[in-house]
């Protein structure tokens, strides 16, 4: 069997894919993965043309797996269609911590467009039951919606004492994920300042281009743009996980962090519960 992957860049959605594309590989599924960057989404009526009947064709897939915000752009019939529910992106909540525009591109044209998405699709996945019952609210259903939470390759990212070389004599913390009000970022340098010298925050940058100011304070450090492999090396490094997500549809960064045996301080917030007890 072979699996289409149509994917955004640049967001946990882009590694989920990643992952899902590659671990299903071992299990004998080939898998096909599509690309297109983010300054799509405020073009979504260009989206079909990304994807046509002719490449899912030629690509010689059987399913189209994308997320639920595109998914109505990317149905090709007779190919059936699974659509995941990664976070809810225009429920007030996260609307409000948006700029004007993309407060209004979210509610005004992504929300009809997820409606449709969650219409068309042949089968509907929450990666959490958060997620699931955000959906639900927003759009006043009882969607059929299966949950299966997201993994990680136990392999890679596994406990390594030898990453644990440094100087202790400071409390080492790591941050991961883009640097966005919903991940929590603009809390970081408040919380250092607050922790002093006794505290090193190492932070990375996450996958977007996004335009945002240096987290500045003597005991800050950026990493920049990481690969899975270098993150589990910083994992491991640290002694904490901090993860002060106001909005996780999933957690991954704090399940791998759990995965290398390290102890997460994050919010009592959205899906993180079903993670950290």
């Amino acid at each position: 069997m072979r699996i289409g992957h149509v994917v955004v860049k640049g967001s946990g959605v882009e590694v989920y894919h990643d992952r899902l594309a590659q671990s299903l590989a071992r299990l004998g599924v080939e898998p096909k993965v599509w690309k297109f960057s983010p300054r799509w989404e405020y073009v979504p009526a260009a989206l079909p043309w990304l994807l046509t009947r002719r490449q899912v064709a030629e690509a010689g897939v059987q399913l189209l797996h994308t997320n639920v915000e595109y998914g109505c752009f990317f149905r090709k019939k007779p190919w059936p269609l699974l659509a995941t529910l990664h976070h809810s992106s225009v429920d007030a909540d996260f609307l409000l911590s948006l700029p004007p525009f993309k407060r209004w591109h979210h509610a005004c044209i992504l929300k009809p467009i997820v409606r449709r998405g969650l219409t068309l699709a042949d089968q509907l996945v929450a990666v959490s039951q958060d997620t699931r019952q955000f959906f639900c609210q927003v759009f006043q259903r009882d969607l059929a919606v299966e949950v299966i939470h997201n993994g990680i390759d136990p392999e890679l990212f596994a406990p390594n004492p030898t990453s644990c070389t440094e100087d202790r004599s400071v409390i080492r913390l790591f941050f991961s994920g883009n640097p966005s009000y919903r991940k929590g970022f603009d809390l970081l340098a408040p919380v250092m300042e607050r922790l002093g010298s006794d505290f090193v925050l190492s932070y990375t940058t996450g996958l977007r281009r996004v335009a945002s100011a240096p987290l500045v304070g003597p005991n800050i450090r950026c990493l920049g743009k990481l690969t899975s492999a270098h993150v589990v090396e910083e994992i491991n490094r640290a002694d904490i996980a901090l993860q002060p997500s106001r909005r996780e549809g999933f957690g991954l960064s704090i399940l791998e962090a759990m995965a290398c045996g390290k102890p997460v301080v994050s919010s009592n917030c959205s899906a993180i519960p079903e993670l950290v007890e």
